[in-house]
């Protein structure tokens, strides 16, 4: 049975908590909005949005935060500028490519497909690029934890996040080239960080390794002690709000009208005056019947998580030479990263996560634990690492958010912020030409 959705509010439900995010002067149109996507990109999106009044329907299949944002390394990097395509990536590739426990793996039955990806992410590594890039990241990233504060008011934010910083180490005492482009990139925006010596490092941490000869000490960025509560804590805070939630598949949507999508799912049939596709990874797959292709793919991540760790970690290390970062969590000692070029269809390699284990004992000596999991996950990714934000073309109610690859947990509120001023035709807080699906 067909289901019509009704918009038409009253008015802007009270905001939860005790910091309530900007409305605009004139009250906007009120509209049943879906959102296909119940991770940190699409619950931030569906928050604003039904807090700026509209009725908004989040659906996934997945709980809240079951996807990507569950498994990642919790980062909060407000002062993250720097793409992963940078010049000269491409000679380090083979390198990579040769270590089975290198930052980077590609999966010989995926090849073929990721070669369009691929020969983006390498376009994507010039200078001009990267630098137009740096600046719609910062753009992106730089007002996360205060926006943070104001989507879970003060409890919520204490009890989830941390701001005392990150440090990223490397095993060289020299830098590399792409060591100069990232701190070339960090001086242009004015981002303050702290150079450390060996011994500053094992003063700040002692179990690191004494193969660690330097580190950046970045004091403005934080960390989330546990990314899937996050997602449930805004999850809960959206159907307070008077939102709500369907653990529904949607499997296409169908314009009716310029005004009027129905969204069909594995249970469901029902019709809303727009439609927000932040699916991650999936998103290509609802994009494509509306005429509008995006070069999305996935950089498969993962993680270990080790419980009952033999020391407290105080502060986020990111292990530059590895691509991995360990963070202290309330589920245990979580170790993420490494970049697995693999698609959606293939089984996971657990070589990968047990590579993680390895680097983790190799960075902390001493580390002991008493069990551990594993986990891998899909990062939606974009190749000039810049997520896809903006309405679809000549489908004027349909809007996508996807693509932010290593950056979703510290893009996600500028994302909902940048997404709810498209949908209600209102002037974005930030320039929202470097995130339009045309650039491709």
């Amino acid at each position: 049975m067909l289901e019509v959705v009704s918009g038409g509010l009253a008015g802007s439900p009270a905001p939860v908590g005790n910091d309530a995010l900007e409305v605009p002067d004139e009250p906007p149109v009120h509209r049943a909005i879906a959102v296909a996507g119940a991770g940190i990109v699409g619950l931030c999106a569906a928050l604003i949005l039904q807090r700026e009044g509209h009725a908004v329907t989040v659906y996934d299949p997945l709980p809240p935060g079951g996807g990507a944002s569950f498994g990642n390394a919790g980062l909060l990097s407000i002062d993250s500028c720097v793409p992963i395509a940078l010049p000269g990536m491409l000679r380090e590739v083979p390198r990579w490519l040769s270590d089975s426990q290198g930052p980077l793996a590609l999966k010989p039955a995926y090849a073929l497909r990721a070669l369009p990806w691929l020969l983006r992410w390498i376009r994507a590594g010039r200078m001009p690029q990267v630098r137009a890039a740096s600046d719609a990241l910062c753009a992106m990233h730089e007002t996360a934890l205060d926006q943070y504060r104001a989507l879970l008011g003060p409890s919520h934010f204490s009890e989830l996040i941390r701001t005392t910083g990150q440090v990223h180490v490397w095993e060289g005492e020299h830098e590399g080239a792409g060591d100069r482009i990232a701190r070339e990139l960090r001086d242009r925006h004015g981002i303050p960080t702290e150079p450390l010596d060996a011994d500053q490092l094992h003063e700040m941490i002692p179990q690191l390794s004494p193969r660690i000869r330097r580190g950046l000490f970045f004091p403005r960025n934080g960390h989330t002690v546990g990314p899937q509560r996050m997602v449930q804590v805004l999850a809960a805070l959206l159907e307070q709000a008077g939102g709500r939630l369907r653990h529904e598949k949607v499997l296409k949507i169908i314009p009716q009208s310029e005004t009027r999508y129905r969204v069909l799912t594995n249970v469901g049939d029902r019709v809303h005056d727009g439609v927000v596709v932040a699916c991650g990874a999936w998103s290509r797959e609802l994009l494509a019947p509306l005429g509008t292709s995006i070069p999305l793919d996935t950089e498969r991540g993962y993680h270990v998580s080790l419980q009952g760790p033999s020391f407290d970690l105080p502060i986020p290390v990111v292990h530059k030479d590895r691509g991995f970062a360990a963070t202290a969590m309330e589920t245990g000692l979580r170790i993420a990263g490494t970049v697995e070029i693999g698609g959606l269809e293939l089984p996971p390699d657990e070589r990968r996560a047990n590579a993680l284990l390895h680097h983790a004992q190799s960075l902390f000596p001493s580390l002991r634990f008493q069990t551990h999991s594993m986990w891998m996950g899909f990062r939606p990714s974009m190749p000039d690492s810049l997520p896809v934000i903006d309405r679809v073309p000549n489908h004027p109610g349909i809007f996508v958010a996807c693509g932010h690859g290593h950056f979703g947990m510290t893009a996600a509120p500028m994302t909902g912020r940048l997404l709810a001023r498209l949908v209600q035709g209102r002037t974005p807080e930030i320039d929202p030409l470097p995130y339009r699906i045309s650039r491709f």
